[in-house]
């Protein structure tokens, strides 16, 4: 099955042109090696081990006072360039050493990197790496390996194309954007044919609820070439450690290098995941009610960014166990794209800062209720969308409140008093269950008295730490239009609940309702979105003791 959810073109094996340049001696500073020493030695038929050390030729290679080749023209001014090449040189050697701290980590996980590249004299660079932190912060550092079901090749275009992350882990982070980065970035590019692509990331990993701090880290991300055709390494560090490069503003959250190192496996990949951050410590979190969890080092850990990659391609490959729509066959790409944008509208309403230009926060005081920005309900008519946002606690584990809300869910979407009033026409799951797609059809009148149908597509969803049960009416227009005829994107406004673990007998859930109301003003929408929302949350509560009493 094609991945095409992945669609970024990124040359991985292209050939390196240079820059005319000319030769001059700087002396003092070390010469840049054309290759990467680490690849240049390589035994590309050792399947063991990565990282063999350079000859002694190479290594000389590096002593001062050598010819060293620079993007200098002919016109340009020696004593004017001097500059540019110390700040490049001091950039070469800075990424060499956050290169070999990432594979100093993965050597000392004793995964299959089984020796360290010998890159010239980089120690004093690489100590950088090793200090404490600064009072009030902690080092966050967790590793994970796997094999996925998926070519290195594209494993690797996948996580470079920031928008297809994004999507595939909208529920652990939000993209806030990214650009081009410094020149002195671009030089290093040229300089180091190994280094593919290079680009500046802003981002937000956050919990599934606005009421807990996020972690928002600006870096660099590098695709790195180790070896032609066989191995490669996604590198973010934070931009603050190239020194006398770009003005860094004062972050509680640093990224320190961090990578993910895919070996090429036939049609699979072997990765090693490795996370390696500072982040605040428990008494500077905005908010002490959610500190344990997000400083369990479990949310945002190595294993959690491997199994959710392993929940997307599952997903992908899920399989339709049922299929009743009378219009047609519907296609597994249209059915994931439409949940997708579901599940990131849905993340939207959860960020701790919404964008001002869908939601307009009405209140924020224990319930969150947002007014529609968008100009899409009917003013005229004083129908307006409304969102409310609460999290709560159950005391139970996140599986058995899943199994529980997945039903309940369907009911408060459509206020349905027997489940067998609703038909479901459609399933689409992966093999283990850990992401199921449905479709749900019930009679409906128009206001026209004419007889239709009305839908309700859901997905829920568990990534090994967070379950997520998302839905979303729709209209017959709607279901044909984007899964049958494929070519146009409807409107959804999705509703559901976001689980994660909170300690060994408990949850934290989040439960957002997205809703049309017909009200006089913003007051009155309040007031009806605060009864509502609290009458559906001590139901829960109460039926939820009742599931838990049955089961003892």
């Amino acid at each position: 099955m094609e991945y095409e959810w992945f669609n970024m073109k990124i040359n991985l094996s292209r050939k390196f042109h240079p820059p005319v340049t000319k030769k001059c001696y700087m002396p003092g500073v070390e010469k840049r090696s054309k290759v990467n020493l680490l690849c240049s030695n390589m035994d590309k038929g050792k399947s063991k081990g990565y990282g063999s050390s350079s000859t002694q030729s190479e290594v000389d290679a590096y002593r001062t006072g050598q010819p060293m080749e620079t993007w200098m023209s002919e016109d340009d001014n020696s004593e004017d360039s001097d500059m540019p090449y110390l700040k490049l040189q001091e950039a070469n050697n800075i990424f060499k050493a956050i290169y070999k701290e990432i594979m100093t980590i993965a050597f000392e996980a004793k995964y299959y990197i089984k020796a360290l590249p010998a890159l010239g004299s980089i120690e004093e660079f690489q100590k950088v790496f090793r200090i404490s932190p600064p009072p009030g912060v902690r080092l966050e550092t967790t590793t994970e390996t796997a094999t996925v079901p998926i070519p290195a090749r594209t494993l690797c275009m996948s996580l470079m194309d920031l928008d297809s992350w994004h999507a595939s882990m909208s529920h652990i982070f939000q993209y806030v954007g990214g650009n081009m980065p410094d020149d002195v970035f671009q030089d290093l590019k040229h300089e180091d044919p190994s280094i593919l692509h290079v680009e500046k990331v802003n981002v937000e990993f956050h919990l599934p609820t606005p009421f807990a701090a996020v972690r928002k880290f600006s870096f660099l991300r590098f695709l790195k070439e180790v070896m032609p055709d066989e191995l490669w390494t996604i590198i973010d560090v934070s931009e603050d450690y190239f020194h006398d490069v770009g003005n860094m503003t004062e972050r509680k959250c640093r990224r320190r290098p961090s990578a993910v190192l895919i070996r090429a496996c036939d049609d699979h990949s072997e990765v090693i995941w490795i996370e390696n951050m500072e982040v605040p410590k428990q008494s500077q979190l905005q908010d002490d009610t959610y500190s344990a969890l997000i400083n369990s080092d479990e949310a945002f850990s190595a294993k959690r960014w491997v199994n959710a990659l392993l929940w997307n391609l599952k997903r992908f490959r899920g399989t339709f166990f049922m299929q009743e729509i009378k219009w047609g066959h519907p296609s597994y790409l249209s059915l994931l794209s439409l949940t997708t944008n579901m599940r990131m509208d849905f993340m939207k309403c959860l960020r701790g800062s919404p964008d001002d230009r869908d939601w307009k926060i009405l209140t924020d005081h224990g319930m969150r209720i947002m007014q529609d920005a968008t100009g899409r309900s009917h003013e005229a008519c004083n129908i307006c969308g409304y969102t409310s946002v609460v999290s709560f606690r159950i005391q139970a584990k996140p599986q058995l409140v899943f199994q529980y809300l997945v039903k309940k869910n369907r009911q408060l979407q459509w206020l349905l008093l027997l489940d067998e009033e609703a038909k479901e026409i459609l399933r689409f799951a992966a093999d283990d269950e850990s992401n199921l797609v449905t479709l749900h059809q019930r009679p409906a009148i128009t206001k026209e008295d004419w007889k239709t149908e009305e839908y309700l597509l859901q997905e829920a969803s568990w990534d090994g730490f967070c379950y997520l049960i998302i839905s979303a009416t729709m209209n017959q227009a709607d279901v044909f239009f984007s899964l049958i005829a494929r070519y146009k994107d409807v409107d959804l406004k999705p509703s559901g609940f976001a689980i994660v673990p909170d300690g060994p007998e408990s949850s934290l859930v989040t439960f957002s309702l997205q809703e049309d109301l017909l009200v006089p003003d913003a007051e009155t929408g309040i007031r009806v979105k605060s009864y509502v929302t609290n009458r559906i949350i001590s139901e829960i509560m109460e039926e939820m003791a009742g599931v838990l009493e049955a089961k003892s």
